[in-house]
């Protein structure tokens, strides 16, 4: 496997179609003085996508890298400097199925965290994701990520009863 920064004029605009598997989710209780965070299990497993396009108009200055096999593209990274917050912020990350538990999204990973690292000097790394993204979330911890954020309407009104709520994960510098 190759890592390769993606050029923007190449690669802007490529829709990234992200599918994953579940069996566990974060159920948010809304208390009057926070929230609770209960580990749960879907009743039988979920399969949840969405899609996003890479160099988005948002991002301040984007940077991609890309794993290839060969010529083909097996996964992708990407990510932007937030002068605001003074955050790096992973925007993206997708491994292609055929690629999966091959350490292709670990090596996207620690790419962007030693680009990140020594390019910016910022407080640390940022990402979204939502809570019932459970192997996503397991995978960011293992990479030092800690919760930082939820969001219990970022989405629609519906989020904590859909568990499908917003939390920011944050690996601090």
């Amino acid at each position: 496997m190759e890592i390769r920064q993606l050029g923007i004029s190449e690669y802007k605009g490529m829709t990234l179609n992200v599918t994953y598997e579940t069996e566990r989710f974060y159920d948010v209780a809304v208390r009057e003085n926070g929230f609770e965070l209960l580990l749960s299990q879907f009743d039988e497993p979920q399969i949840k996508s969405f899609s996003d396009k890479l160099f988005s108009q948002w991002l301040e200055a984007p940077v991609a890298f890309g794993a290839f096999e060969g010529e083909k593209l097996a996964g992708v990274i990407e990510g932007s400097i937030e002068t605001w917050h003074n955050l790096f912020r992973i925007s993206n990350i997708w491994v292609d199925n055929d690629m999966r538990r091959k350490r292709t999204g670990q090596t996207l990973m620690d790419k962007m965290i030693e680009f990140a690292g020594r390019n910016y000097d910022c407080r640390g790394i940022i990402l979204e994701t939502q809570t019932c993204n459970y192997p996503a979330i397991c995978f960011y911890k293992k990479n030092g990520f800690r919760l930082c954020r939820i969001d219990i309407k970022e989405y629609t009104n519906a989020d904590v009863k859909n568990k499908e709520v917003r939390i920011d994960m944050l690996l601090e510098f």
